[in-house]
């Protein structure tokens, strides 16, 4: 298990954005615009974050898919993916706290907007945990909770969605 400070947290989540400038003024603004936004729009309440092995992250999304997953039900407006986020936010902390006794506040909810096959789709929230692999202490990872699984490093779903972080709440 490690820590990572705020700003640390701060610089790995934005070097997941994908979008580089090129050679024009407009697109460096652009660039250097859209990670003020991103600071302007997101809360990072604690200035130390606690990162966790990754295995206990893939051991609660077994959990999460086989013992939780299964009895949650989309509803517009009143359980949709907002919801999912911070349930499986809370239930991930409870869970590692029971299992390991640790309190893990590496973790928390990401807004931004979905594409699939190109096209924008809208608004929508997912999470990000803060864990540890071999390769890298404090290393940030999103997971798609509506479907227990992590997304891959260029931030795309299993069945297709590609997603764009516009803020973050830790």
């Amino acid at each position: 298990m490690g820590i990572i400070t705020q700003p640390q947290l701060i610089v790995k989540i934005m070097q997941k954005f994908k979008d580089q400038y090129g050679s024009t003024w407009k697109s460096r603004l652009m660039y250097i615009f859209r990670r003020i936004l991103f600071m302007m729009r997101s809360w990072f309440f604690d200035v130390e974050y606690r990162s966790v092995p990754r295995q206990w992250i893939e051991e609660f999304l077994e959990y999460w898919k086989k013992n939780i997953l299964p009895n949650l039900h989309y509803e517009a407006e009143f359980f949709d993916c907002d919801d999912f986020a911070r349930w499986f936010i809370f239930k991930l902390r409870e869970y590692i706290h029971n299992k390991y006794s640790i309190w893990y506040n590496g973790n928390g909810e990401t807004l931004g907007v979905v594409y699939h096959n190109g096209e924008l789709l809208g608004g929508h929230a997912w999470v990000l945990v803060v864990d540890d692999t071999e390769e890298e202490i404090g290393r940030i990872d999103f997971v798609e909770p509506q479907i227990g699984e992590f997304l891959d490093d260029n931030l795309n779903s299993s069945d297709g969605w590609h997603y764009e972080i516009q803020a973050v709440i830790v």
